[in-house]
């Protein structure tokens, strides 16, 4: 019966969150931060935690503005503009779900591929790692390959967590991971993003995470393997 009723409430979640990313992209695209806060606050109200605000809400309505980028549908400038809002409410979220503490000590670095512009997504598993209990260290958009083994020697990571939203990106994962691993061996690695093909290998302690919501359980899977916890 609790598998019933389970399954029955991620449903419900999954439904909401749908309707709701409808109208949160039509507030983006409007270029209305008020409408599209007001949304967030609207679907935690309706206890939809922050991973599915992000999972079901946030990243649909962003891949669906991507696309009408793509298409010639809106300008570049109106796809800016609703990447911050989307940011904005990524941060609002973060500070409203207050989720309790229970992984201090572990440290997650986040870092979008060299020559990915596009962050919102890493920013989301980044606002759900710290919520979880990570030290977060978000290096941002365009970070270097060259500068990452500098980066694992100042700020060593459990886990190092990258990004990459084109194919073009994605082939330079490889260096990326392997700039990482060589200085630290121990480290878990967890990669995502729409760029990454099916089949696509990086090798050992290396995972690929297609949903934001899982984003937790990734990294916590990968600190047990390295017999961590």
């Amino acid at each position: 019966m609790k598998v019933v009723e389970s399954g029955h409430e991620d449903f419900r979640k999954r439904v909401l969150g749908e309707s709701l990313s409808e109208r949160f992209g039509l507030a983006l695209v409007a270029g209305d931060a008020r409408a599209a806060e007001e949304l967030a606050q609207e679907a935690l109200e309706l206890e939809l935690g922050e991973a599915e605000l992000y999972e079901f809400v946030v990243a649909p309505a962003m891949h669906r503005i991507g696309r009408m980028w793509a298409a010639g549908e809106i300008s570049v400038a109106h796809e800016h503009l609703a990447t911050r809002i989307a940011t904005q409410v990524v941060v609002l979220a973060h500070e409203l779900a207050n989720l309790p503490v229970h992984r201090a000590g572990r440290r997650a670095v986040l870092a979008a591929v060299e020559g990915e512009h596009h962050v919102v997504a890493l920013e989301m598993a980044g606002n759900l790692l710290d919520s979880a209990g990570y030290e977060v260290v978000s290096l941002g958009a365009d970070v270097p390959t060259e500068s990452l083994g500098a980066i694992v020697a100042d700020h060593p990571p459990d886990v190092f967590l990258f990004s990459a939203t084109s194919a073009e990106a994605a082939g330079r994962l490889p260096a990326a991971v392997s700039a990482v691993t060589v200085k630290r061996s121990e480290v878990g690695v967890i990669v995502g993003g729409a760029g990454i093909s099916r089949g696509f290998a990086l090798g050992p302690r290396v995972v690929i995470e297609r949903s934001i919501i899982d984003v937790v359980d990734a990294a916590d899977a990968m600190l047990r393997n390295a017999g961590l916890n």
